[in-house]
């Protein structure tokens, strides 16, 4: 049987991914699309516009929320009281206290949710968790990592994803928007001890900030975060010290002493395929939407300081 999915929301990066995911997938199809402002509908599914959320949402199995985050708690609760499993660009909400409201009530219905966290399915993450775990590096001694594009340098930003630069729609800028990936990512290398971020410089220009970079720890040890939008080449590096050797994860690719494991590199795709796989197999992470709000939670508490 085929799983219908409505798309709430077009004016984000992401979109493309979201829909090259539906379209590989033979099961998966797109039944509905959203968006508060009908031009942000591209021409080749402007077919499967609808003109109400509501509209979208009854006519698919789960949707995919990708609307601008000041968008998202109303449709997320709309979408969990329909009953349909839900997956959510991050941040939920503007802020953590309004994130961890929508994640109450997605609970409270009893309607699955996943945030769209998707350095967290990379599989050379899970092999770098693996020789922490196993202790290969010794005792760590520092971590860092820094997660970046050249978004806000190549105008990725302007006519329908402008909202993406106004924190009163966004919530986030730059450093916000990708560090929630890293932090996500980190507290999957310790689930025990989750990082703390104690403190944030934001790279500023006039319409807000396009990165920054903070300092925490992770598992009791320092820990280096950088985040932003202004960077080129960009892309994913975490650098794991320890007292036997030094782990870098360079997008897909991990080296170890000489050594170089290669992987698939980062895919915002990988979070809809995810959310994908856990509609066929009706299996569902518990702390889906937790996760979000606790990287949301940690990256506000280091912009306080």
């Amino acid at each position: 049987m085929p799983i219908d999915v409505a798309l709430l929301g077009c004016a984000h990066p992401h979109v493309a991914d979201v829909l090259a995911v539906i379209a590989s997938e033979p099961d998966v199809r797109l039944a509905a699309v959203w968006d508060a402002d009908p031009s942000a509908i591209p021409g080749p599914i402007s077919a499967a516009a609808v003109t109400t959320a509501d509209g979208a949402i009854t006519r698919a199995h789960a949707v995919v929320i990708c609307a601008p985050t000041d968008q998202r708690p109303a449709l997320c609760v709309q979408a969990a009281r329909a009953g349909r499993p839900l997956l959510v660009e991050k941040p939920l909400a503007l802020s953590a206290a309004d994130a961890r409201a929508v994640a109450r009530e997605v609970e409270r219905s009893r309607t699955p949710g996943l945030a769209a966290l998707f350095l967290r399915e990379l599989p050379a993450l899970q092999r770098l968790r693996s020789i922490l775990l196993e202790r290969v590096l010794g005792r760590v001694a520092s971590v860092s990592a820094a997660f970046a594009h050249c978004g806000a340098l190549e105008g990725w930003f302007d006519g329908p994803r402008a909202w993406m630069r106004d924190p009163r729609r966004a919530g986030v800028g730059g450093f916000g928007d990708l560090a929630l990936h890293l932090v996500d990512a980190l507290a999957v290398l310790a689930p025990d001890e989750p990082p703390v971020v104690a403190a944030a410089t934001l790279d500023r220009d006039g319409r807000g900030d396009v990165g920054g970079a903070a300092v925490g720890s992770l598992g009791g040890v320092p820990l280096t975060v950088r985040a932003g939008w202004a960077s080129r080449p960009g892309g994913l590096e975490v650098v794991v010290a320890g007292s036997a050797g030094t782990a870098v994860l360079t997008e897909g690719v991990l080296e170890l002493g000489g050594e170089r494991w290669i992987g698939p590199p980062p895919d915002a795709g990988e979070a809809v395929r995810a959310f994908a796989t856990c509609l066929r197999t009706r299996r569902f992470p518990r702390d889906g939407l937790t996760r979000a709000v606790q990287a949301q939670q940690v990256l506000e508490a280091s912009l306080r300081l």
